[in-house]
């Protein structure tokens, strides 16, 4: 499909290259209305009453599960009547935004201020997403809390050191200033006509999406080895426009997400998104204890296929030395990571500092 506005160069000019042009060469169109994408991987259910830890550890964490109503879940979001001025005024106008070019799919940074006034602007001149505006450490912070299963089992809550995350000051999401990772809490805002093409989460991390306003239509592929060789063979080949994944694998499903509507993604499950209207989601990132090999192997993939360091998990392998730090506590009934003495802290304050966080440490929740 040819974008409104955009004029299509024909294979027969000297110039035409349809990645760089940012023209595919297969029909979003027909994608959107084809029966071809009718496997029944989701499970889909009215609300999340009876959903919970329990019900993971017994099954396993392996299909999709959409929710058609939040209730049970103990997922906390802001009112339906919450727009993108609303956001604006949360995360600070100046607040810097990556952005995605649709018809490129490059990459650009505004304010906050210039996006809010793009995405009210009735007559954009281009298709511009965004899918990565972590908002933790702002006031918008205290708006949202991800579901209670996703606090339960997410590495972060249970094996990151606490005094690391108190230390946390910057809303921003450079390395330079992050003392964990911060993934948890994302707005997206998409304008009408938005696709993101085919993906897998960072690190393998698992996926939780509510929508608040608009609707987004997903195509998913499970994290098989024979579709990870596809999908890293697709990746490296530099002609994602040429080909629409979803049609080198034996199965794929397409769904639909409406307002109201949650959705949790598995670790590996590859996927698309269109967005038909202007939209408003939020969501979060989270590794577990669930899916380790699966998310390592994903890992795996991200070196093969190059994913550039801006577009990976934060602090990765860190994490997984406190995870492992944290079952050798919980097997050995010893603590072994602690906050270091401060500087110029006497003796006595530092172990009553630590009689606290040891007496915080034996009553928080073991590892999921």
């Amino acid at each position: 499909m040819v974008r409104p506005g955009l004029k299509r160069k024909t294979p027969d000019e000297e110039d035409y290259d349809p990645l760089i042009d940012g023209q595919r060469e297969w029909d979003l169109e027909e994608k959107l209305n084809s029966t071809n994408y009718s496997a029944t991987f989701v499970d889909v259910r009215d609300t999340g009453e009876g959903f919970g830890l329990a019900e993971l550890q017994r099954d396993g964490f392996r299909n999709p599960l959409l929710f058609k109503n939040k209730t049970g879940l103990g997922l906390r979001v802001p009112s339906e009547s919450f727009n993108v001025a609303d956001v604006k005024l949360m995360v600070g106008a100046r607040r810097p935004v990556d952005v995605m070019d649709v018809r490129t799919q490059q990459a650009l940074v505004m304010t906050m201020r210039q996006w809010t006034d793009y995405y009210t602007d009735p007559n954009r001149d281009r298709i511009l997403n965004v899918i990565s505006l972590e908002f933790s450490h702002t006031k918008l912070d205290n708006y949202v809390e991800s579901p209670t299963v996703v606090r339960q089992i997410d590495w972060i809550d249970r094996a990151w050191p606490p005094y690391l995350r108190e230390k946390q000051m910057d809303a921003l999401n450079s390395m330079d200033t992050m003392f964990y990772p911060k993934v948890r809490k994302y707005v997206l805002m998409s304008v009408a006509d938005c696709y993101t093409d085919w993906h897998v989460d960072m690190g393998g991390t698992s996926v939780w999406y509510h929508i608040l306003r608009g609707r987004k239509v997903f195509w998913l592929v499970p994290p098989t080895e024979r579709n990870f060789q596809l999908f890293e063979q697709w990746t490296l080949s530099g002609r994602q426009d040429a080909t629409f994944f979803g049609d080198m694998v034996e199965k794929c499903q397409r769904v639909e997400l409406e307002p109201g509507n949650t959705f949790f993604i598995p670790t590996g499950w590859m996927h698309a998104v269109y967005t038909p209207e202007d939209s408003l989601v939020f969501g979060g990132n989270y590794l577990h204890s669930l899916n380790i090999k699966l998310q390592l192997r994903v890992w795996e993939l991200e070196e093969k296929t190059r994913v550039k360091r801006q577009f990976r998990f934060p602090l990765f392998m860190q994490l997984h030395w406190y995870v492992l730090a944290r079952y050798a506590g919980c097997l050995m009934r010893r603590e072994h990571v602690v906050p270091p003495r401060e500087e110029g802290e006497d003796l006595a304050a530092y172990a009553e500092r630590m009689a606290e966080y040891g007496t915080e440490l034996k009553n928080s929740h073991q590892p999921g």
